[in-house]
């Protein structure tokens, strides 16, 4: 493992970090293959399971978490495709960063590179949150290496609620508060599957975020979206609006499936893995 201190202030501070990084990823339950892959944007880090004549399908996390959010998928996707499941350089996990990303092109860039060193020509994308930012990114520049589009509660359909960023402030700075209410704070809920994410987040840490914040994408840029997209959204969904986010997916988005899932929050792969899991599957294998 050559990932150094540099993207957090201190050694002890990646010590923790790291500690509970490895314990939410051993819940994945299946052989992992650690890959560090060098970019002119630093070292990325990448999660590898599933058989490698398996067709590839790269996972982008939501923020501050990093690829170990994907312990409750892992399992019953990587039966059918190899996964690869990349900590998002300039974000939360062990890529570190060392020449700022600046533009959503920049972003593009970066996971040429590591598709290019991965030896991937073209892929299935999923992405969750600022994931889904990214994958709908990539998508926009690099078409030719989407094969099929997969957003989770993406954080790019409309504009984030101001009511948002009070709730995760409260979340974190109010010191009596249950771990049951915070996680209903952040997310819109607490499911018994987001404990093991919950407790990585709040882990005591000194890591230095360098990352480009997503941007709700235009009506003429999401019309140029030609491969086959699935949209889940939670209906307590807590950055927007769920309805209206799926109206606007649904009208702009010429080739989507798109549904909202009953009793879910904004991590709807941790609150309702079962059918998030069935739904991707056979989306894919249509």
């Amino acid at each position: 493992m050559s990932t150094e201190a540099s993207m957090f202030k201190t050694p002890e501070g990646q010590a923790r970090y790291f500690a509970a990084y490895d314990e939410t990823l051993a819940l994945w339950n299946v052989p992992i293959e650690a890959i560090e892959i060098e970019t002119r944007f630093g070292t990325t880090h990448v999660n590898v399971c599933g058989s490698k004549d398996a067709p590839p399908l790269v996972l982008l996390p939501g923020a501050a978490i990093s690829s170990t959010m994907w312990y409750p998928n892992a399992k019953a996707l990587s039966t059918d495709y190899r996964l690869y499941a990349i900590d998002v350089i300039g974000d939360m996990g062990k890529s570190v960063l060392t020449n700022q990303l600046k533009n959503p092109s920049d972003y593009a860039e970066w996971l040429v590179e590591v598709l290019d060193s991965l030896q991937i020509k073209q892929t299935h994308v999923l992405g969750i949150s600022l994931g889904g930012f990214l994958a709908l990114n990539f998508t926009l520049q690099k078409q030719e290496r989407v094969l099929k589009l997969i957003l989770l509660s993406p954080a790019t359909l409309l504009s984030i609620r101001p009511k948002l960023f009070f709730n995760i402030a409260i979340a974190i700075f109010v010191p009596f508060l249950s771990p049951k209410f915070r996680q209903e704070l952040f997310l819109g809920m607490a499911s018994p599957h987001s404990a093991p994410a919950i407790k990585q987040l709040f882990t005591p840490n000194d890591f230095q975020y360098k990352m480009f914040l997503p941007k709700v994408f235009r009506d003429e840029q999401l019309k140029e979206i030609n491969v086959p997209t699935l949209l889940l959204l939670g209906e307590r969904e807590v950055i927007y609006n769920p309805e209206k986010a799926l109206k606007r997916a649904k009208r702009l988005i010429r080739n989507i499936e798109a549904d909202i899932i009953p009793n879910a929050g904004h991590a709807i792969n941790l609150d309702q893995p079962e059918i998030i899991n069935q739904r991707i599957l056979d989306f894919l294998k249509k």
